[in-house]
């Protein structure tokens, strides 16, 4: 008998049966099924597609295959979750978490840092904090999460203090103001056409895109992710009973490289800028400055 085989499919006989030796290789070269990770998301601009286009490839390298679930409004992403339809969702900061959970009773979980986006005080009149006028007035939105942001970015811009140990302030707990400002709350979806008759508002970068104006116009941004601004930091989150499996541990892995907050950086305009501790930097413009500030990532 020949001792080579010159057929071209080789066949093992094996307990009686016929197995094609390509079946063999097919199966040693095979790789481990992906675990499927529905994630939702919460109307997700291009930039956001762009974004998780480039988790979803990392997410193949770490064994998850990631699935994006799309939401239109912010409470249905968090139902979605604890009612196990979804996996893990991205779309809120801390403080909107942690009131949700409060108000529904639930234990949902932070998992990762993705993105923060900085506070914005814009004007019609003015092109700098110094140009503001003795007695002027402030528009900041109305409820809870938006007004106590706004007043700390006031605070952060040198135009009123705050009483010290406040986590959640109000008009209120204003104690002093540089300028004597007036601080007019209103409707979050009013603050931008209320430039029309304030000095200065502070204005989510929501309303700021839907209008078609430029994020860069702001005379003053603060971009800090410390103490105070950290709640404010847009996360991951899991059930409870997820957070330390490893699909969940795979996609936050997936999401925070330096890949996806340099394109988070790059392509936002300074809406929103890479926030995990060891993100890539990202350079902030406002109207009163050609130069640019770089914000400090670790808390």
């Amino acid at each position: 008998m020949s001792k080579f085989v010159t057929s071209a499919v080789l066949t093992l006989a094996v307990a009686g049966a016929v197995v094609p030796a390509t079946t063999i290789v097919a199966s040693a070269n095979s790789h481990k099924e992906l675990k499927t990770v529905k994630v939702g998301i919460n109307s997700p601009s291009k930039t956001d597609q762009a974004v998780w286009k480039i988790v979803e490839k990392n997410g193949e390298k770490h064994g998850i295959k990631i699935k994006l679930v799309t939401f239109t409004d912010f409470n249905q992403p968090n139902a979605a979750l604890k009612q196990g339809n979804i996996d893990a969702n991205a779309f809120q900061h801390y403080a909107f978490l942690a009131d949700w959970n409060k108000a529904h009773k639930s234990n949902l979980q932070p998992v990762g840092e993705t993105v923060l986006g900085p506070g914005r005080l814009y004007s019609d009149k003015y092109k700098s904090v110094k140009d503001i006028p003795d007695g002027g007035t402030v528009a900041v939105a109305n409820d809870p999460t938006n007004e106590a942001r706004a007043l700390f970015l006031l605070q952060a811009a040198g135009l009123i203090k705050i009483k010290a140990g406040v986590t959640s302030p109000t008009v209120k707990d204003i104690v002093s103001s540089a300028k004597h400002l007036h601080v007019k709350e209103l409707a979050a979806d009013q603050t931008l056409a209320s430039l029309k008759s304030v000095d200065e508002a502070v204005i989510s970068a929501t309303f700021v895109e839907a209008a078609g104006r430029n994020p860069n116009s702001a005379i003053y941004v603060w971009n800090a992710n410390n103490k105070q601004s950290h709640q404010w930091v847009n996360i991951i989150a899991a059930r409870h009973d997820d957070a330390k499996k490893w699909y969940i541990k795979a996609l936050v892995k997936s999401y925070q490289t330096k890949e996806v907050g340099q394109y988070i950086n790059d392509h936002n305009n300074g809406t929103e800028i890479a926030a995990w501790q060891g993100a890539p930097k990202a350079k902030i413009v406002t109207a009163d400055t050609a130069s640019s500030a770089t914000t400090a990532s670790s808390k």
